[in-house]
C-alpha cells in the first residue's frame, strides 16, 4: 500500500512520515498550497498521530464523534471513572500485591505523584490500542474514512488507503509499575466487546508497550547499579560470589516496562545436590570435592549446608554493600519489607529522574550445581521439534538452588533447598523460535498480558497464579504442538488458552523439569475457578 503526494502526484511513499518529509523538502511555501507544511510540533515532524480516524467510538457510552485518540482519552477520564462497567467512580488505590514463584514481597504503596502519573499513562496506552484496532478496521473496510490532517494551506485530503506504521519516537517515555494502581481502563481490554478474536489479539498486542528509549535508560541504570555493587561486594564479601541474570528481560519476553530485575548471587564453590528422600522440586546441599572452607560455618555436623544460615549471611553481605559509603547508588535504594520465607533481598532503586518510577531489584542468594540431576530427579531436555542440540546442551550445564522453604512438614525441612532451573528456562525461552522463526515467544507474551489483565480486572481474586505457572505450562505446550509458524499464531493462541484453562480447572500444571512437581498446588481452588472463568470467557 502506498501514499500519493497531493501536490506532485508522486506515489511511492510507504508512510505518512515519508510524505511529510517529501512535502517539506520538495514543495517550498507558496500561495497555491504546494508549500512547506506548517509545523505544530517543535521537533518539526509528523507521524501517525497526524492520522485522523473519523468517529472513534467510546466503548462505554457509544459516543462516536471523537477525531483523535487524545479526545477519546480525555472523554473517558472525565466521564467514565473506573468501575467494573467503566461508569463508576475511580477506586483510590495504590496497593501493589504481586506474587511470583518465589513469593517475594513487594512495595505496598506508591506515592501520590507516581499514582496519578501511572493512572494517566495506563489510560493513554489502552486508548492507543483501541484506536489502533478501530483505525485498522476502517483502513481495511472503509478507506475513505481515513484522512490526513489538513494543516498546510490548500493541502488536499487523501482518501487512498495507506499502511501506517507507528513511530517508536511517539511511544510514551514514562513508565508504569508492574502492578500499577487500578485505572479507568485497567480492565478495559478484557471487557471490550471485540468483533472477533483476531481484533482482540491485536488489542492485546497493542497494549504491550516497551519504548526503546525508556528501556535503554532503565536497563543501563540497573546494569551500572549491579556493576558498582559487584565492585563493593568483592571487597566486603568473605565468600567468592558470581552472578546470574534471570527474568523476563533477559529471555526477551518482557511485556511492560523494565521495572523489575532478578539477580542470583551464588557462591563460587563446588557443591553437590542430594535428592535422597526429598520431596519433588527440593534437595539437600553438601560440600563437593573442594578445599575451600568459606561455607564451613554454615554446614551442619552431617555435612549439609543449612539454608537459613547461608541466607542470613548473604543478606548481611547485601546490606553491608548497600550501605557502604563507597557505593553511592546505594543511597538511592530502599530496603523493602518481605515475608520471612521469601528467598529474595528486595530493593527499591530510585533512578533519581522526575516522573521515572523506582525499579524493583531482587538479590537472591543461591548455590550453583554443575551438571544436571539424574533422570529420576529431573527430566532430561529432549532435542527435536523446537530445541536444537546446542540449546539443550547449554541449558543442562547447571542448575541452582535457592533458600525457599518447603511449605509442608518434612523430617529434613531445615535442610531443604528449592531447585531452580532459571538458567535452563532462560536458554529455552530465549531460543524458542530459533529453529523455525516461529511465534512461540509471541504466544507466550500474549498469554502473560492476558494474565496481567485478569489480575488488574480483579486483583482480589488473583493472588498466587503468576507468570511462573505460565512459563511451566508454555514449555510443555511447545513440546506437544509442532506448527508454530507465524500464520498459525491465532490458532496456537486459541489452543493455548483452551489447554491452559483445562490444566487450571484440573488443578495441575507439571513442572517442565520435574514432572512429579505440580506447580499449581499452592493456588487456592477459588482462585483457579476465577482464572478458568476468565480464560473460557475469551473464547466465547
Amino acid at each position: 500500500m502506498v501514499i500519493k503526494c497531493p501536490n506532485c502526484d508522486k506515489n511511492d511513499f510507504k508512510s505518512v512520515r515519508g510524505l511529510n518529509c517529501h512535502i517539506s523538502r520538495i514543495h517550498p511555501s507558496s500561495a497555491d498550497g504546494r508549500g512547506l507544511r506548517p509545523s505544530t510540533d517543535t521537533r518539526g515532524r509528523r507521524d501517525d498521530k497526524d492520522i485522523v480516524v473519523k468517529d472513534i467510538t467510546c466503548p462505554f457510552c457509544d459516543k462516536n464523534d471523537f477525531k483523535s485518540e487524545r479526545g477519546l482519552s480525555c472523554h473517558i477520564t472525565r466521564m467514565h471513572r473506573s468501575s467494573s462497567d467503566g461508569k463508576g467512580p475511580r477506586p483510590s488505590t495504590g496497593t501493589r500485591d504481586r506474587k511470583d514463584d518465589r513469593d517475594r514481597a513487594r512495595p505496598e504503596t506508591l506515592t501520590p505523584r507516581h499514582e496519578n502519573h501511572e493512572r494517566h499513562n495506563t489510560d493513554r496506552d489502552v486508548v492507543k490500542g483501541v484506536a489502533k484496532v478501530q483505525r485498522d478496521s476502517l483502513q481495511k473496510d472503509s478507506p475513505d474514512n481515513i484522512l490526513l490532517k489538513n494543516d498546510a494551506v490548500g493541502a488536499k485530503p487523501e482518501s487512498r488507503p495507506a499502511k501506517y506504521k507507528e513511530s517508536p519516537k511517539q511511544s510514551r517515555t514514562t513508565e508504569e509499575p508492574h502492578d500499577r494502581p487500578l485505572s479507568s481502563l485497567s480492565n478495559f481490554i478484557l471487557s471490550f466487546n471485540a468483533p472477533n478474536f483476531e481484533k482482540f489479539v491485536k488489542m492485546i498486542e497493542g497494549s504491550i508497550v516497551r519504548p526503546r528509549e525508556d528501556s535503554t535508560l532503565r536497563t543501563e541504570s540497573v546494569n551500572k547499579f549491579i556493576d558498582d555493587l559487584k565492585v563493593v561486594m568483592e571487597r566486603i564479601s568473605d565468600i567468592p560470589l558470581k552472578l546470574l541474570k534471570s527474568g523476563s528481560y533477559y529471555d526477551k519476553t518482557k511485556i511492560d516496562y523494565n521495572n523489575e530485575f532478578d539477580f542470583m548471587f551464588y557462591a563460587d564453590i563446588k557443591m553437590e545436590a542430594d535428592f535422597t528422600n526429598c520431596p519433588p522440586g527440593y534437595c539437600k546441599i553438601r560440600k563437593g570435592v573442594t578445599v575451600n572452607k568459606d561455607l564451613d560455618p554454615f554446614i551442619d555436623r552431617n555435612g549439609y549446608l543449612v539454608p537459613k544460615l547461608y541466607k542470613s549471611h548473604m543478606f548481611d553481605i547485601f546490606e553491608k554493600c548497600r550501605t557502604d559509603p563507597s557505593f553511592r547508588k546505594g543511597r538511592r535504594t530502599q530496603l523493602q519489607d518481605r515475608k520471612p520465607e521469601s528467598p529474595a533481598y528486595t530493593l527499591l532503586f530510585d533512578l533519581g529522574i522526575p516522573d521515572k518510577s523506582p525499579i524493583d531489584i531482587d538479590l537472591v542468594p543461591a548455590i550453583r550445581i554443575s551438571g544436571w540431576p539424574k533422570t529420576k530427579d529431573a527430566r532430561e531436555i529432549q532435542t527435536g521439534k523446537w530445541i536444537d542440540i546446542s540449546t539443550a546442551k547449554k541449558a543442562m550445564e547447571c542448575f541452582h538452588v535457592v533458600t525457599k522453604q518447603f511449605p509442608e512438614a518434612h523430617p529434613d525441612i531445615n535442610l531443604l533447598w528449592r531447585v531452580s532451573f532459571s538458567h535452563a528456562e532462560k536458554e529455552l525461552i530465549l531460543h524458542a523460535d530459533l529453529s523455525d522463526k516461529g511465534c512461540r515467544k509471541n504466544v507466550f507474551k500474549i498469554l502473560k498480558k492476558i494474565k496481567e489483565n485478569m489480575k488488574s480486572k480483579n486483583p482480589t481474586e488473583m493472588d498466587k497464579f503468576c507468570s511462573y505457572h505460565l512459563k511451566m505450562f508454555i514449555l510443555g505446550f511447545y513440546d506437544t504442538h509442532s506448527d508454530f509458524s507465524k500464520d498459525q499464531k491465532l490458532d496456537m493462541l486459541k489452543k493455548g488458552i483452551e489447554q491452559l484453562a483445562k490444566c487450571v480447572r484440573e488443578g495441575a500444571i507439571e513442572n517442565y523439569f520435574i514432572p512429579k512437581d505440580n506447580v499449581l498446588q499452592s493456588v487456592p481452588e477459588e482462585e483457579r475457578r476465577y482464572v478458568v472463568r476468565e480464560l473460557e470467557g475469551l473464547l466465547q
